[in-house]
């Protein structure tokens, strides 16, 4: 099952995108959503539809690279060097 299968809208997605790069660095978060995966989906914001599975979140990549990213002194940009790319805001309270 995939997030485009289940109906899901851009701010779902975004928040599951989140969910998965925390759980790469986060073994605990990743344990705590294969046992209570709805609670942890809430939590991003997310409700399933009744009848619905949550998807699995995907393997770890082989190397993660966390680095702190200040947009305003990057113009233009640093090119992506992954194929997933994630914003975290660690001061926003989940």
């Amino acid at each position: 099952m995939t997030v485009e299968t289940i109906g899901w809208n851009t701010a779902q997605r975004r928040g599951f995108g989140e969910l998965i790069a925390r759980s790469w660095s986060d073994a605990g978060l990743r344990l705590r959503y294969e046992r209570e995966p709805a609670e942890v989906l809430a939590e991003y914001d997310i409700h399933l539809a009744a009848g619905t599975t949550a998807p699995a979140l995907p393997p770890s990549p082989g190397e993660l690279v966390v680095e702190t990213f200040n947009a305003a002194e990057a113009v233009p940009p640093p090119p992506c060097m992954l194929s997933i790319c994630f914003c975290l805001q660690p001061d926003v309270k989940r």
